[in-house]
């Protein structure tokens, strides 16, 4: 069994190497016309393409001649674990969408930005911040998670956004009596998904009432078996035990999420807000999750980011080049549209199409009524969990919707945390 192992990891290791060589990776360099040659590494998803990133790299190299960006794409949704293997390899491209911010900083792998790279981005001071240093540029606001609705679904029997956790029970009871499936839930391949229903229970019980829950876990100060936490894990137990989530959670990936929910197969997903850029044929309502106690507590993170390798042949350039395509108001709008994605730059209007999800979410991310708090999981910096934990969590996920306790699932959480946080 070791020998295999061994031989599937060799393997995936030239698999990369064929990949970013074919792709034209390796060092950096300058061009045979003067420029500066950058390797880019982003993704695409079913909202994201590769011609809305194009667009996008175009307008960079526009407005810096000097500056040629060659684009390459992770091979799926987990651009983390994509960017640790090329580091590994040593085939880090110079700008990286999406990294391990604290793992890559303690291997030296990122340059950090100065303060005037920052200029115009409404991010608050020190965010996200590795040492008292900021090593990469945020993209926009998402709220996550939130619930996005199926409005013709809550038509049907009669139900209005809930304000507490009971309201949500009673509506989602009358939509399974309905027959119409309450909630959309996913795991499969990507385990970063698998925990978002649980991630709102727990962003508004728990963070609403200590919204540095995870700091105080890093300080041993709490635990997640310890009553407030058990409490929120109890409530995702009854949605599982009363049939209220699809029985085919455990076995669909975040792709094939998407192409039910496109089909009207549930009335609520839980997901972070690019989910509002997903068209359908239904319309799109947004809520935040409800608290035990109707208070309003909303869950927002600021990311994906963008970060440059240590490693660059043109730091000057590359730093240059970020700053230009987060900062660039065609993109910011662009990305509202095409991924809901909440910009950070002021002044950015939504372009015609933009869904009516995506201004809800919008409206509610500007409701001075609603208490912010960042999304349980969703801390970043020096705030965020340790290394290897977020998978902790997404394997712990797939045992919790496969019928584990509560006690089992939040006994298993602390023993990763307690052996990840060193």
């Amino acid at each position: 069994m070791k020998s295999r192992r061994a031989t599937v990891l060799v393997a995936a290791v030239a698999i990369s190497a064929t990949l970013l060589t074919a792709c034209g990776t390796g060092s950096s360099g300058s061009g045979g016309d003067g420029k500066a040659e950058l390797k880019f590494l982003t993704f695409t998803s079913p909202n994201v393409t590769k011609s809305l990133w194009e667009g996008a790299a175009a307008n960079v190299t526009k407005k810096y001649p000097d500056i040629g960006i060659k684009l390459l794409y992770t091979p799926n949704l987990d651009r983390q674990a994509y960017a640790k293997q090329l580091l590994a390899t040593g085939q880090l491209p110079d700008i990286l969408w999406d990294a391990p911010g604290s793992e890559f900083v303690k291997a030296g792998a990122l340059l950090s930005f100065d303060a005037a790279d920052l200029k115009g981005m409404n991010v608050p001071s020190g965010y996200g911040t590795i040492g008292g240093k900021t090593y990469n540029l945020w993209n926009g606001s998402f709220l996550v998670p939130a619930l996005h609705y199926n409005t013709e679904a809550f038509a049907k029997v009669g139900i209005q956004p809930p304000t507490t956790f009971d309201e949500l029970l009673t509506d989602a009871v009358k939509l399974k009596a309905a027959g119409i499936t309450p909630f959309l839930v996913q795991s499969g391949s990507d385990l970063w998904s698998a925990g978002y229903l649980l991630q709102g229970i727990v962003s508004a019980d728990v963070y609403g009432r200590t919204p540095d829950w995870l700091a105080q876990r890093k300080a041993g100060k709490v635990k997640f078996s310890d009553p407030d936490f058990l409490a929120a894990v109890d409530k995702f137990v009854e949605l599982r035990d009363k049939g209220l989530i699809n029985k085919d959670a455990l076995s669909i990936n975040y792709a094939q999420s998407t192409t039910k929910w496109k089909a009207g197969d549930a009335a609520m997903w839980p997901m972070g807000s690019w989910a509002t850029a997903t068209k359908t044929s239904f319309k799109v309502g947004v809520f935040p999750f409800p608290t035990a106690d109707g208070s309003k507590v909303l869950p927002v993170s600021i990311g994906a980011a963008v970060y440059v390798s240590a490693k660059t042949a043109h730091p000057a350039e590359a730093k240059k080049a970020a700053v230009s395509l987060i900062t660039d108001p065609s993109w910011q709008a662009n990305d509202m549209k095409s991924d809901g994605v909440l910009p950070i730059v002021s002044g950015i209007k939504p372009l015609a199409g933009t869904s009516d999800a995506t201004l809800s979410s919008l409206a509610l991310l500007n409701d001075t009524s609603y208490k912010h708090v960042v999304g349980f999981l969703n801390e970043v910096g020096d705030d965020s969990p340790p290394p290897g934990f977020s998978d902790a969590f997404g394997k712990a996920m797939q045992g919790l919707i496969g019928g584990d306790s509560a006690k089992t699932f939040t006994a298993g959480l602390d023993k990763s945390w307690d052996s990840l946080n060193k």
